[in-house]
């Protein structure tokens, strides 16, 4: 699920899609990368904290930064996205894929 809100105080869920974000993210914080296979688009990593059974990941890109907290028990992710005028926070879970 994805809330996206304006400048203006309007806030809206939307699909993940409708806002040009990828259903499905990899996280890889050994290379401290974010990226997506289906889109093809990658973001840096810049800090990764372990805080009370959370991972938080942060990183900025294309004028945006952003914040991601992984429960590391339940894998229950959230993350927020900010620009100089919207906003996005986004819902969703990790599973953890097979080391390659």
């Amino acid at each position: 699920m994805v809330s996206e809100c304006r400048l203006e105080g309007q806030c809206r869920r939307v699909t993940a899609d409708g806002v040009d974000l990828p259903q499905f993210l990899e996280v890889d914080v050994k290379v401290r990368t974010v990226s997506s296979a289906e889109s093809g688009r990658s973001a840096p990593v810049t800090a990764v904290d372990h805080i009370n059974g959370n991972m938080v990941l942060q990183g900025a890109q294309a004028g945006r930064g952003w914040t991601m907290t992984i429960s590391e028990e339940t894998g229950k992710m959230s993350a927020a996205i900010a620009s100089n005028a919207e906003g996005w926070v986004v819902f969703g879970d990790c599973t953890l894929l097979p080391v390659r």
